[in-house]
């Protein structure tokens, strides 16, 4: 299923301060695809990513669309049954601190009945023997691992991985962008949100690559393509030692 965002604008507005985070953005996010969407903190990412999944703040004021397969996410999401399935940057937010992890991933596999918690649990590299834990208990890569578990077990058509390898060693990183490749090959509309430029060039998993600048999307291609433009914030991205703009 296609997801998009159709000259979206967010103005957030808590009456302490306002600011208008995303500014006329399309964004296509395709089915069998992985779009890679990089920007510095701050520009607008992880709100495109709230905006997908339907969770944007009370204090948002929208214009523009915001659809998966040509309707709008919320009634998608209300007629069908659907979920878009969110890995979010804090990987611990996506879970209470009630109970353990284990014994909330078995919720999902019962309330959605697609995928196992053991498969789950595999594809996203979180260790079975952790599952007793609370989420507290977790390092930032563990729970991270967990989150994106608990993302695959509905087996949604759309995901949106947040910052997917944040704390992750170099080995568990690749295996999680090589599971992530898998899904989107199955057929899944993949978003990934990320900073991790060299491990995303080096291992060749993007289709696409989307480029923000303070809410506004500056550049759309190849990795490859990105790269060589002759732009200096587009190449403080790819050459981190030099100073950015």
């Amino acid at each position: 299923m296609l997801a998009e965002l159709r000259g979206l604008t967010v103005h957030i507005d808590t009456g302490r301060w306002n600011e208008t985070v995303l500014d006329a953005v399309d964004l296509l996010v395709p089915p069998g695809e992985i779009t890679a969407l990089l920007g510095e903190s701050g520009c607008g990412k992880s709100m495109a990513a709230a905006a997908l999944t339907g969770s944007l703040p009370d204090s948002a004021h929208t214009t523009g669309q915001v659809r998966i397969d040509g309707e709008p996410v919320r009634e998608w999401r209300s007629l069908r049954g659907g979920t878009v399935g969110l890995l979010p940057q804090a990987g611990v937010t996506a879970f209470h601190s009630e109970d353990t992890v284990g014994a909330q991933l078995r919720a999902l596999e019962r309330r959605y009945n697609r995928w196992s918690v053991e498969r789950a649990c595999s594809a996203a590299r979180y260790p079975a023997e952790l599952t007793d834990l609370y989420p507290h208990q977790h390092s930032g890569g563990q729970i991270q691992r967990a989150a994106l578990a608990a993302a695959l077990l509905p087996e949604p058509p759309v995901l949106v991985a947040d910052e997917p390898t944040a704390s992750l060693d170099t080995a568990t990183a690749y295996g999680v962008w090589a599971t992530l490749r898998r899904y989107a090959d199955a057929g899944a509309a993949v978003l990934a949100i990320t900073h991790d430029i060299p491990m995303l060039a080096s291992a060749r998993i993007a289709d696409r690559a989307v480029l923000m600048r303070a809410g506004k999307i500056t550049a759309t291609g190849r990795l490859s393509d990105l790269a060589a433009l002759d732009d200096p914030y587009v190449r403080g991205f790819f050459q981190p030692t030099a100073p950015r703009p």
